[in-house]
Order: C-alpha cells, then sequence, then structure tokens
C-alpha cells in the first residue's frame, strides 16, 4: 500500500490517504476500495469530493482535511460496531470488516 498526499488549498492541511497497489482509493476508516480507480476523496488542491463510503464516512464532512488518525479510529470501531452504516450499502459481518482492515495495513484490531 502506498499513499498519496495533496495539501488542502486553504487551510495547508496535509491529506494522506491510502492507495492500493493497483491504484485505487481506500478509505481510511474501513479499508474499502473505491469502485472507480480515478476516484479520489480529495483533488490535487485537497477540496472534497463529498463521497460518502459505505461505512457512512463522508470526505469533507466527518472525513476532513483537519481528520487524524485519531478520529478515523473512533469512526471506525462505530462501524465495526455497525453503529455506522450508509443507506444500501451491503452489510458486512465483523469478521469481513477485519478481513477488510487488513487492506489499510490494520491487521490485529482489538
Amino acid at each position: 500500500m502506498t499513499y498519496e498526499t495533496v495539501i488542502h488549498k486553504y487551510s495547508g492541511a496535509e491529506i494522506r490517504m491510502p492507495i492500493s497497489e493497483d491504484g485505487y482509493s481506500l478509505c481510511p476508516v474501513c479499508g474499502e476500495k473505491a469502485r472507480n480507480k480515478e476516484f479520489r476523496p480529495y483533488d490535487e488542491e485537497g477540496m472534497p469530493s463529498y463521497g460518502i463510503c459505505s461505512c457512512g464516512i463522508e470526505f469533507g464532512y466527518e472525513c476532513s482535511p483537519e481528520s487524524t488518525e485519531q478520529d478515523w479510529v473512533s469512526y471506525r470501531e462505530k462501524w465495526i460496531q455497525s453503529e455506522l452504516e450508509f443507506g444500501n450499502s451491503r452489510k458486512l459481518s465483523k469478521s469481513e470488516k477485519l478481513t477488510q482492515l487488513k487492506q489499510i495495513g490494520i491487521e490485529n484490531y482489538c
């Protein structure tokens, strides 16, 4: 896994987003792979897409340029406990969620 880093145009915040080996964006909360290879949660100026991941995180709202890994850990915990879900997205078992987290380097989630 690699990361793409952009600098937010207005705040100057550095946004570091995980990218899969085949070039797809990965959600920093749940590790879900984007459906479209061109999709990025933030553009080259750090402006959010306002896309919503199936874990319920909206890039530019809950996942802002100022979001930290600790924010993502908090959202991740809610997602693992099924407190965050989005619309008609496929519901994953806890085991499937833990497997998906491996895509963003989280191997041993408690």
